[in-house]
């Protein structure tokens, strides 16, 4: 679909664009680590205000990044948040934040252990927002394991007899969907019956 011009045909103007990008790695020191950025700009010039100077077109509004260290069990080693761009200076007083996630789990009830740690009125909305597509991120990173091409390669996985972690963790990974049943039949389950 062109940018201009929206499947009804009317027409219309680009006011923002937020970009998210996110990097998975394997360290030597045998943890996970996923570094997220959220950015947004504008393609119009914003005026001063007397929390900051001038934006030109394509300067960044919001500059954010965080990066998460965890072990082979999800379990939180590191935390950390960078703000290089915000509307206001007092944005930048919840950099230190996520270390309150060290020592927990990403998992099952992940979003009630961020909202318990993290208050709406101590965070930032947009670092938020970041950490679930780092998290997602994450088991990207981790679903081919510390060596892809070798002993942890998928079909490494599917002989190990181990159940890999994404089993049962969406739609097409569901233990009686047909994929869990071609790729992992050792543990994939019969449908349930239809009424």
């Amino acid at each position: 679909m062109p940018q201009d011009k929206p499947a009804d045909g009317t027409g219309r103007r680009l006011m923002h664009t937020r970009t998210v990008e996110c990097n998975g790695y394997i360290r030597d020191d045998g943890l996970w680590e996923v570094e997220a950025r959220l950015v947004d700009v504008k393609p119009f010039t914003q005026a001063a205000d007397r929390y900051r100077e001038e934006l030109k077109p394509g300067d960044p509004v919001h500059d954010i990044r965080l990066r998460l260290a965890i072990d082979d069990t999800m379990r939180i080693h590191e935390a950390e948040a960078t703000m290089a761009a915000t509307p206001y200076p007092t944005c930048i007083d919840v950099e230190p934040i996520l270390q309150r996630l060290v020592g927990e789990s990403i998992g099952k009830g992940w979003r009630e252990v961020v909202r318990r740690k993290i208050g709406r009125l101590e965070g930032c909305t947009h670092l938020s927002e970041l950490l679930g597509p780092a998290v997602t991120t994450l088991f990207q990173t981790m679903s081919h394991g510390k060596d892809p091409e070798g002993r942890d390669s998928m079909d490494e996985q599917r002989n190990s007899g181990e159940r890999p972690f994404f089993i049962g963790g969406c739609y097409s990974w569901r233990t009686d969907g047909p994929i869990v049943a071609d790729k992992f039949p050792q543990f994939a389950t019969k449908p349930a019956p239809r009424d």
